[in-house]
């Protein structure tokens, strides 16, 4: 009889117990998709590498999720967030990109959580011996009473612009970032473009890049940043005080509505952005971004452990998961935070792990290569920075000076001049005409001369090295074995690979943009040289040495003639290659019509890149044609000349 009564009750136990499993892992399984990865933007500096890994981790490990990293720019996987191509963001500045400002505003996105507490601090900062010397290595201040932003007029001259000497230079946000239109407001509202040149650098990188090879050579420079971040960890920077904070004066400058007044900079709130889809679909990985916060002394001391001890995202991520379990079980339900305790232990399995050697042996130059660009930088570097200046006093600015003083008709006539002598052809010449116009009517004729500048000096520098190093190739076997390798690497190692380097030894702007632009353009002036020379043919250069030509003769009246359609389709694609660079050029500071394609993706603005993209379009067929018209042979161009 008692077994009778306790039957349905243990029934009831065990049907409890069921409902409460399959419950468990109902909600266990809706933590994420099993069969649909998560997919986290693979961010590059430091606190947002960190951030990922820490996210990936223990997305993985407490939650079971999979997980896909996706590498990209910063614009790009912002609008690809906004598409929901992919869902989290490890770390979002507030107001730092329009793109996440205009997808928040459209419901696209949402920054969960603050990360950071107390948030993120921004300013405009000089480097400490600026104001206060480093008698360890014998500097003296050079600006002592520089506190405030109001004190900056006085000190122009101590930040020389490479290109106005007689103007500062303050490098600005790049292209595209929200405080660069705050700084920019600002930057007026003190007067301070009486003074100082307002520098956009063109990406963070190329920003990084300029500080460390001003501070690894002790040189003065005034530039806006942002802490937490490696540079604020690696040296010791000021500050620059200005009026306290206003809301008012801050929402005024950075929407452009209202009276601009002076006003500090907002605490910036850092989260965790995810994409709609996702928040709406992930309820419990939502409260855990939201729970999730570090403090600013923790995140310094990891950024630094990265940027000096060579420490990477996931080693930091292990290390502050092992020695903060008491902070990180804050930020999830208690199953959670055990399993991911469980999973940093080692496996007790009795068997004691032996690791497998590996086929490969490891080999690594990075360490060496930037010890030794440090080195060239700072021992070096003065001298670099004389051959900028020297470059761009003597080549760049008189160019684009005399091309921006030029009437634009006249420019104008003047290309329909050279398309008239090259072509004969009425419809043709007209057409180049009307495009540059159309590129003046869409306001980009000053930014099509700076690119133009860039291209113009580019191609000579190039001519003058490339025409003789294609003349010696052509007549020395030895030298053409030696040049065929080093032409390849130089065609195809990626451009990126050397603008850090020759940004750090010359300095952002033009002059590096140009020295980038010679590296991957000459290759293919030095092959087609040599190869219009090696193609001469033999019986008449036997004729010119049957009359007594000299060797100077014979290359200057016989062999260079006869070989320039070949030289010219060189300089033809020289000058394609020089004007394909221009885009890449905008990302260290170069300014011109890459610059507005570089800010047109930053800020999603398509109108504005296509513009601009369509004006180098019409430059590029311009001068492709013009080129190709001179490279053809005098026989051909009579007769078209006959023709017309």
């Amino acid at each position: 009889m008692k077994n009778q009564i306790r039957k349905p009750f243990l029934a009831l136990w065990y049907c409890l117990g069921l409902w409460l499993c399959l419950w468990g892992g109902h909600a266990y399984a809706q933590a994420c998709q099993p069969d649909k990865p998560i997919r986290l933007a693979d961010l590059s500096w430091e606190s947002a590498a960190f951030s990922t890994e820490l996210y990936q981790q223990i997305l993985e490990r407490a939650y079971g999720c999979k997980t896909e990293r996706v590498p990209g720019s910063s614009a790009a996987l912002e609008s690809a967030l906004a598409q929901n191509d992919i869902q989290v963001i490890g770390e979002i500045w507030s107001g730092r990109t329009e793109i996440i400002e205009k997808a928040i505003e459209a419901g696209q996105v949402q920054v969960l959580g603050s990360t950071l507490k107390g948030g993120a601090e921004q300013g405009w900062y000089v480097p400490d011996y600026v104001v206060e010397g480093d008698p360890d290595k014998g500097i003296k201040p050079i600006a002592p009473d520089l506190q405030k932003v109001e004190d900056l007029g006085r000190y122009a001259t101590i930040f020389s612009d490479p290109e106005q000497p007689h103007k500062g230079r303050f490098y600005n946000c790049p292209s595209g970032w929200v405080c660069e239109t705050f700084n920019s407001r600002l930057f007026d509202l003190y007067g301070l473009g009486e003074h100082y040149q307002n520098f956009r650098p063109g990406t963070g990188a190329a920003l990084d890049a300029a500080i460390s090879a001003a501070y690894d050579r002790r040189e003065p420079i005034l530039f806006y940043y942002w802490q937490p971040a490696g540079l604020m960890a690696k040296y010791s920077f000021k500050k620059l005080a200005s009026a306290p904070f206003n809301e008012r004066c801050w929402e005024a400058a950075v929407s452009g509505k209202g009276q601009v007044c002076p006003t500090d900079f907002i605490l910036a709130h850092i989260g965790v952005a995810a994409s709609t889809p996702f928040v709406q679909s992930h309820p419990d990985l939502v409260y855990l971004f939201e729970k999730i916060q570090l403090e600013p002394e923790q995140m310094n001391k990891i950024i630094l452990g990265m940027t000096e001890g060579g420490q990477n995202a996931r080693t930091q991520v292990q290390k502050f998961l092992k020695e903060n379990p008491e902070q990180w079980r804050q930020w999830m339900p208690a199953a959670q935070a055990e399993r991911l305790l469980a999973s940093l232990e080692p496996q007790s399995t009795g068997k004691v792990a032996v690791s497998q050697p590996s086929f490969f042996a490891q080999w690594s130059a990075a360490d060496w290569v930037n010890r030794q660009l440090l080195v060239a930088v700072r021992d070096w570097g003065t001298g670099f920075r004389q051959i900028s200046a020297w470059i761009l006093t003597n080549a760049i600015l008189p160019v684009e000076r005399v091309l921006q003083q030029v009437p634009a008709w006249v420019i104008l006539a003047l290309t329909g001049l050279l398309a008239w002598w090259g072509q004969r052809r009425f419809l043709p010449v007209l057409l180049y005409v009307a495009g540059l116009y159309l590129i003046g009517a869409m306001g980009l004729w000053d930014k099509l001369m700076q690119t133009f500048t860039l291209v113009l000096v580019a191609t000579v520098f190039s001519i003058l090295i490339g025409v003789p190093l294609g003349i010696l190739s052509a007549r020395s076997r030895l030298l053409r074995k030696v040049l065929t390798p080093v032409l390849d690497v130089m065609q195809t190692m990626p451009s990126f690979v050397y603008l850090i380097p020759v940004l750090m030894l010359f300095g952002l702007g033009k002059v590096p943009a140009v020295l980038a632009t010679v590296v991957y353009a000459v290759p293919p002036l030095i092959r087609l040289t040599s190869l219009g020379l090696r193609q001469v043919d033999k019986h008449v250069m036997e004729a010119a040495q049957a009359y007594g030509v000299t060797r100077w003769q014979m290359l200057t009246k016989v062999t260079l003639p006869l070989a320039r359609p070949s030289i010219m389709a060189g300089i033809n694609q020289t000058t394609m290659m020089a004007l394909s660079m221009v885009v890449v050029a905008s990302m260290i500071g170069a300014q011109g019509l890459g610059e507005d394609v570089l800010a047109g993706i930053q800020t999603l603005d398509i109108g504005r890149g296509l513009q601009a993209g369509v004006a180098i379009v019409i430059l590029a067929i311009v001068i492709d044609r013009i080129t190709q018209s001179f490279g053809r042979s005098q026989r051909h161009r009579r007769k078209v000349r006959r023709q017309a």
